[in-house]
């Protein structure tokens, strides 16, 4: 796992949610991990090919992805239902592409999938057996775990 395909990962999650949430989002310790992952309840997973393969996965309970879906639509939000959905996918493609179009215009040739959106009690996330970097960050609605595992070809 190359660290300088990571970080812009982490760095467009604190700036993007930072942005919609208008709020300060503190940045918690990174760990790797190699295990299957749990869902926290919501997840949205977006896969990245190119000169590098891997996914990103942001992952969050239930409460903490209804209370961002919410501050994003402005209160217009009442349950993870299609709007709630679309403002998460959203929110995943404004990391995403804050993240890839850094690299990009440093000279690498990556792509995403668009999100998909997993909800669900003890969900478990395997099939891609890859290092992963696990970082969470804070925010007034509960945590927000970004999971990143990037490879390159």
């Amino acid at each position: 796992m190359r660290y300088t395909f990571i970080r812009p990962f982490v760095d467009a999650a604190q700036t993007v949610l930072e942005e919609v949430l208008f709020e300060r989002t503190p940045v918690g310790e990174p760990q790797l991990s190699s295990k299957t992952l749990a869902g926290l309840g919501v997840a949205t997973i977006v896969g990245i090919t190119g000169e590098a393969d891997g996914r990103l996965l942001i992952n969050m309970t239930r409460e903490s992805a209804l209370g961002i879906a919410q501050a994003m639509n402005r209160g217009d939000c009442s349950e993870l239902d299609a709007l709630g959905q679309d403002t998460l996918a959203e929110l995943t493609s404004m990391i995403t592409g804050h993240a890839i179009s850094t690299l990009n215009d440093v000279g690498h040739q990556l792509r995403v999938s668009p999100p998909t959106i997993l909800i669900g009690e003890n969900l478990t996330i395997s099939g891609l057996e890859m290092e992963t970097l696990v970082v969470p960050l804070q925010t007034t609605h509960g945590e927000v775990v970004v999971n990143i595992a990037v490879r390159t070809n």
